[in-house]
């Protein structure tokens, strides 16, 4: 069992990419991002990995433009906790059933000015993860 404690934090073990492939703002994502429905976007989903190689999280992120590797292109962030079922590709990532119950963190990442930057949704296994968040 693990504990998420900061929704911003990078992952400490292994990630595995499973998909780049651009896409268009749906209205929620849109919404979050403070765009255009239909604008398009670029767009990862990414496997998180346990030190003994069990997929431990989804992370599916979208932004604009070009991200810079190496640097931190966001000053804040804000994050909404609720649960979704998993559609299939998701639930296979995670080594589950199909509408398996899991948490979803929706956070937005803000730069300096409180733009949207990045938003991304974690997707974690209820049956492994606890979530404790503490407020500033």
């Amino acid at each position: 069992m693990r504990t998420l404690t900061n929704v911003d934090a990078e992952w400490p073990y292994g990630l595995e990419t499973t998909s780049t492939r651009p896409q268009l703002a749906t209205e929620e994502i849109a919404s979050r991002l403070g765009i255009e429905a239909g604008v398009a976007l670029q767009h990862s989903t990414i496997k998180c990995l346990e030190p003994g190689g069990r997929s431990a999280m989804l992370v599916l992120s979208w932004w604009k433009g070009r991200r810079r590797p190496h640097a931190r292109p966001h000053a804040s962030f804000v994050a909404e906790l609720g649960v979704v079922r998993l559609p299939e590709e998701q639930a296979h990532a995670l080594g589950l059933l199909m509408d398996t119950v899991a948490y979803r963190v929706m956070r937005t990442r803000l730069d300096v000015h409180s733009t949207p930057v990045e938003t991304a949704d974690l997707i974690l296994p209820m049956d492994h993860w606890t979530i404790r968040l503490q407020l500033s």
